[in-house]
């Protein structure tokens, strides 16, 4: 009997893979990890749009912890914004691990803001800018404890979901994508749809030059280029990666940037291909402005995309509206944890059911 894909999902890439990896996980019990970090990358102007002002970049990852756990922010006033009040989209990852009731454990892979709640602590310090070409301290050894945490979490539950709250990790990840050759050029999304592509670009260069990386030529050691050019959240998850998925399926949620973080993993350990997918949204995969599709495929086409096809155009808030205008697309697990909770409830959980406990959430949160 072939499995079927429910209309809630749509896949690209290998979908022989994505569907045996759905069945094994259909109706079983998963766990949500999001690790946070911060990289002072994202305090450069112009690169980073996941807060008001490039300074409170470094509040977001606390804020949207804080969030998917306690339901408020505690380290700043009111939600994780973009510019134009646009809201983080940990709205629909709270939806998705709130309709699941999936349990979820925060990281704490590298954070200058720290979030006020009870971590996983995998002694990462947070990242420097990558200018410094010396971007992250502590990498091994965070890189070690993550796969200790996956290893840990493969033992109780049915699959993992791995996911990120760092601002400016698109940047840190083409840094880290080009210093491993997998990409030869700017493909990575933004949380807006004027992608700053050139600053990023120049940015990357920079970043490159000072530490003395020749696009490739640290193919084969991805936790090197993430020590000159990368950022805290991205040990910390390739190890969980590997840890888990030895045992376990893996869902990888979040786009562009964790792209950087599975292609060093299956670089570090290629045994795990076959017990990942990338979870992640319809917006993403969608992207004019980026290509999720093209990073996947030079990473490895045996790595496929599940991704959820949420649709905000019809909701009567202009803040949910405007991701399909181009804003956000992805971050904070959104569309990993969809796709997780759609498994995990064997498809009773659809992107119906997603949109009504979202405008909940939303509502609450605006205090309407």
């Amino acid at each position: 009997m072939s499995f079927e894909i429910p209309p809630s999902l749509g896949i690209h890439g290998n979908a022989d893979i994505a569907k045996d990896i759905l069945s094994r996980i259909w109706g079983k019990r998963g766990v949500f990890t999001c690790t946070v970090g911060n990289t002072m990358t994202s305090t450069i102007p112009g690169i980073s749009d996941a807060g008001d002002t490039p300074e409170l970049t470094l509040f977001t990852p606390a804020a949207d912890a804080e969030m998917l756990v306690l339901g408020k922010t505690v380290c700043m006033k009111g939600i994780p914004i973009n510019p134009g009040g646009i809201p983080t989209p940990a709205t629909l990852t709270m939806a998705a691990l709130q309709l699941s009731g999936m349990p979820l454990y925060i990281v704490d892979g590298g954070t200058k803001i720290k979030p006020n709640l009870p971590c996983f602590d995998v002694e990462g310090k947070y990242g420097e800018s990558i200018l410094t070409g010396k971007a992250v301290k502590n990498v091994r050894r965070s890189f070690e404890l993550g796969k200790i945490l996956g290893e840990m979490l493969s033992k109780t539950y049915d699959f993992v979901v791995v996911s990120e709250s760092c601002a400016g990790g698109t940047t840190t990840a083409l840094a880290v994508m080009m210093a491993m050759g997998v990409v030869k050029e700017n493909l990575v999304s933004s949380s807006s749809p004027n992608n700053p592509k050139e600053l990023k670009t120049k940015v990357v260069n920079d970043a490159l030059a000072a530490a003395k990386i020749k696009i490739g030529s640290l193919a084969k050691d991805p936790l090197k280029a993430i020590e000159c050019v990368g950022d805290p959240m991205m040990p910390a998850n390739i190890g969980m990666m590997i840890g888990a998925a030895k045992r376990v399926p893996v869902i990888v949620g979040g786009g562009t940037q964790m792209a950087a973080v599975i292609a060093a993993a299956i670089a570090l350990d290629p045994s795990i291909i076959g017990n990942i997918t990338q979870g992640t949204t319809r917006w993403l995969v969608n992207d004019p402005n980026s290509d999720i599709r093209k990073i996947m495929a030079s990473v490895h086409p045996d790595i496929p995309i599940v991704y959820v096809n949420m649709d905000y155009s019809e909701s009567p808030y202009e803040g949910l509206q405007a991701y399909e205008w181009g804003y956000i697309k992805e971050g904070v697990g959104c569309g990993g944890s969809s796709v997780a909770a759609i498994a995990q409830s064997a498809g009773t959980i659809t992107c119906k059911t997603l949109l009504d406990k979202v405008h909940e959430i939303y509502e609450k949160l605006l205090d309407l």
